[in-house]
């Protein structure tokens, strides 16, 4: 990992991310939330179950019978959705939106940044949702760091299934996006993407994508409870792995059900007790 890796280099932070992580694992939905996504899927763990306990398998035939597979979806070329993902630059007087299919608009915004953190959202979540407003406040603190946050909320909504395909695609239109900041100047080394659930397996498949089209890796990501569902025993081209960046640690607080239930080994695994 490069020198210049100065925020995430500091146990403090990472310290202080795991913190906020697990108690919003446990807390009771933000005000500004009429239900969260731990919520709804708790309620939905009988039905899933069975899906989730025989493997991605079964999954991936459940969504093959509705066309919901990535090579299906690949094969419509079902990427209008693309234009409903924005990349927000948080700032301490708000949030200001940019389309992700613009990124030259938020280049001239982040050209001068020693550090580009982009926050990702799980299922169900959006950029004012939870784990942005949970983790953002200690980033604007930083100095030097420009905090972005990917929000997908019109696009990895109730349907989970769905959303769990739609998740890659996500994460290489993500990739394109960074791919284009870099072509601006901005040193990868010093890019840092946070994912939580669905979030993390986007982070992961954004870094796959820029290696792909560019060489070049992301500093770091960090993965807060990957998901699990629909993403257990499957190809690493289709979730967050190790290789995914020069750095890449994971935060584990509910595996088994609705989080990856064996860490990959290879990636620096933090576990709650």
């Amino acid at each position: 990992m490069g020198s210049e890796m100065t925020v995430f280099q500091n146990t403090d932070v990472i310290c202080l991310l795991f913190a906020i992580h697990g108690a919003w694992s446990v807390s009771a939905p933000h005000k500004d939330v009429k239900f969260s996504a731990t919520s709804i899927m708790e309620a939905a763990l009988p039905v899933i179950h069975p899906i989730v306990a025989a493997g991605s398998d079964r999954c991936e035939t459940f969504k093959s019978f509705f066309g919901l597979t990535y090579e299906q979806m690949a094969e419509k070329k079902v990427t209008s959705f693309y234009e409903s993902l924005n990349i927000d630059h948080i700032t301490k007087y708000g949030n200001v939106k940019y389309n992700m299919t613009l990124p030259k608009r938020m280049s001239r915004h982040i050209r001068n940044a020693k550090e580009v953190v982009v926050l990702i959202h799980g299922y169900l979540e959006s950029s004012d949702g939870v784990m942005v407003q949970g983790i953002a406040p200690a980033l604007l603190k930083q100095p030097g760091v420009t905090t972005l946050a990917l929000d997908g909320r019109k696009v990895i909504s109730l349907e989970y299934f769905r959303s769990s395909t739609y998740a890659r695609f996500m994460g290489e239109q993500l990739g394109n996006f960074l791919h284009e900041i870099i072509k601006e100047g901005q040193d990868p080394l010093n890019i840092t993407l946070i994912g939580h659930s669905l979030g993390a397996h986007i982070a992961g498949i954004a870094g796959k994508q820029l290696r792909q089209i560019s060489g070049r890796s992301v500093g770091r990501i960090v993965g807060l409870d990957p998901a699990g569902p629909c993403f257990s025993n499957i190809s690493k081209v289709a979730r967050l792995d190790s290789e995914d960046a020069e750095y890449v640690d994971v935060i584990h607080t509910s595996a088994g059900m609705l989080g990856l239930l064996d860490p990959d080994r290879r990636i620096s695994t933090q576990l709650a007790a």
